[in-house]
C-alpha cells in the first residue's frame, strides 16, 4: 500500500501506440495461483477459468508455503485465496514479492463478500487485497483483463510502478488495481505530450487535480474517435443535480456501494450528465456502481442547497431490482465508478464506515413502511396536472 509522502518520484515516459485490435474471440492469457484447498476445489471458480485457454493455473494447497513458492519475483498475475483461513496472507505475500509488477490479489469468500465490514477490512493496508468477491465470472473477467494486456509499452503506473503499459492499458489498470487507494502523494501525468503536473494521486474527492479524473477524461478510450466511452463533463453549471437511490430487494435488504479512496459505503449516487433526466440518471448510476438494473418506485426527498456560485439539487429515489436483477450477482470488479456493491439489512449498519448518513436515515424509514412520494412529483414543465 502507499505511504503518505509529499511527492511521488514518477518519470515521464514516451507512450507507444496501442497495437491493432485483437481478433474477435481471442481469449486472455496470464498466470493464476489458487491458494488453499477450499479455493482449489471450488468447482464454479475453476469452471469459470477453464474457457480462458491461454491462462495457466497453479495450485498451492498449504497457504503457509505460498510465500516460499512465490519468491521475491512473483510469476503470477492473479492470486486467489480464502480470507476466512488467513486474511493476513495477502499482506504477507506483498511483503515477499519485491518486483513492482505485483500480483492482483482476490479474496474469494461468500462470508467476506456479503459483509460490508469484512469487505472494507480486506482492502485496507492490513488486508492488502485488490478485490473481494464470490462471483466466479467476475474473477474470470479480471484474469482476462490482466492476462491479455501486452507488457511491451513504455508507460509506468504512478501508483505501483508496474511497467510496460500502453495508454489504453494504463487507463484500465489504474482504477482496477488502485480505485480504493488513498494517499497524499502528488504526481505528473506519465504520458508524453501531457503537461499536467502536481496532480493528486488518490485524494478523497473527484476534482480536476485528481490524477484518476485526469487519466479517465484526458487519455485512453474517451480520446479515441471510435470509442463509445464519453468524456465526463467537469465544467460547473448554475445547478448541480444529483440522484441518490435507496434500493431494496425482495428479501428486504438494501443496496450499498463501496466507494473509492477508502471513503467507505454509501447508497448509489452521482451527478447527472448533460441533457439527462433525473429518472434515467438514477437508473444509470445504480447500473454503473452496482451492476444491476432497477425500477424506480418513488421519491423520498428533493433538496435544493444554494452555494456561492451554484446550487445543488439532490433527489433521493426508492427503487427495486428488476425481476432478472433479483437473481444476478452484484458488482465486485473494481472500476472508476465504484469498488463493489452488496446487500445489507437495515439494522446491519452499526460499526460500518459510511460516506454519508443517507443509509442510516432512510433504510430504517423505508423498512418500517414510511411514506414514499410517487414518481409523478418529478415531471417536465410541459406535463399536465394529474387527474383527480
Amino acid at each position: 500500500m502507499l505511504k503518505k509522502v509529499k511527492t511521488a518520484k514518477i518519470s515521464r515516459q514516451k507512450s507507444a501506440k496501442q497495437p491493432a485490435a485483437k481478433p474477435d474471440g481471442q481469449v486472455g492469457s496470464g498466470s493464476v495461483l489458487l491458494v488453499g484447498k477450499s479455493i482449489i476445489h471450488a468447482q464454479e471458480l475453476t469452471s469459470a477459468l477453464k474457457p480462458l485457454k491461454n491462462v495457466s493455473v497453479s495450485n498451492c494447497e498449504n497457504a503457509a508455503q505460498v510465500g516460499t513458492m512465490l519468491g521475491a519475483q512473483s510469476l503470477y498475475d492473479v492470486i486467489i485465496f480464502d480470507p476466512e483461513i488467513d486474511l493476513g496472507l495477502a499482506a504477507k505475500l506483498r511483503s515477499v514479492v519485491t518486483n513492482k509488477d505485483a500480483p492482483f490479489i482476490v479474496a474469494y469468500s461468500s462470508t467476506w463478500s456479503n459483509s460490508a465490514g469484512k469487505r472494507l477490512e480486506a482492502m485496507t493496508e492490513t488486508g492488502a487485497c485488490n478485490m473481494v468477491t464470490f462471483d466466479p465470472d467476475s474473477v474470470a473477467k479480471v484474469v482476462n483483463i490482466i492476462g491479455s494486456r501486452p507488457k511491451s509499452g513504455d508507460l509506468t503506473c504512478p501508483f505501483c510502478q508496474a511497467k510496460g503499459f500502453y495508454e489504453d492499458d494504463l487507463w484500465t489498470h489504474v482504477p482496477l488495481y488502485h480505485s480504493y487507494a488513498r494517499t497524499e502523494l502528488k504526481t505528473s501525468c506519465p504520458v508524453t505530450g501531457c503537461d499536467k503536473k502536481q496532480l493528486e494521486l488518490a485524494p478523497p474527492h473527484r476534482s480536476r487535480d485528481n490524477f484518476q479524473v485526469h487519466l479517465r477524461n484526458e487519455h485512453g478510450l474517451p480520446m479515441r474517435p471510435d470509442s463509445n466511452v464519453p468524456k465526463e463533463t467537469r465544467a460547473p453549471t448554475p445547478v448541480w443535480p444529483f440522484a441518490l437511490v435507496v434500493v431494496r430487494n425482495k428479501k428486504g435488504r438494501f443496496l450499498l456501494v463501496q466507494q473509492f479512496a477508502q471513503r467507505g459505503m454509501w447508497v448509489p449516487g452521482g451527478r447527472l450528465g448533460l441533457s439527462e433526466d433525473l429518472n434515467s440518471a438514477a437508473i444509470r448510476i445504480v447500473k454503473e456502481q452496482a451492476g444491476i438494473d432497477v425500477e424506480l418506485t418513488g421519491v423520498l426527498r428533493v433538496s435544493y442547497t444554494p452555494q456561492n456560485e451554484f446550487a445543488r439539487l439532490r433527489v433521493i429515489f426508492v427503487a427495486r431490482p428488476t425481476h432478472e436483477a433479483e437473481k444476478m450477482p452484484l458488482k465486485t470488479v473494481p472500476d472508476y465508478e465504484s469498488v463493489s456493491a452488496m446487500w445489507v439489512s437495515s439494522d446491519g449498519l452499526d460499526g460500518l464506515k459510511l460516506y454519508g448518513n443517507e443509509a442510516q436515515e432512510w433504510f430504517p424509514y423505508v423498512a418500517r413502511g414510511g411514506y414514499v412520494s410517487p414518481l409523478e412529483v418529478l415531471t417536465p414543465e410541459s406535463a399536465s396536472a394529474p387527474k383527480l
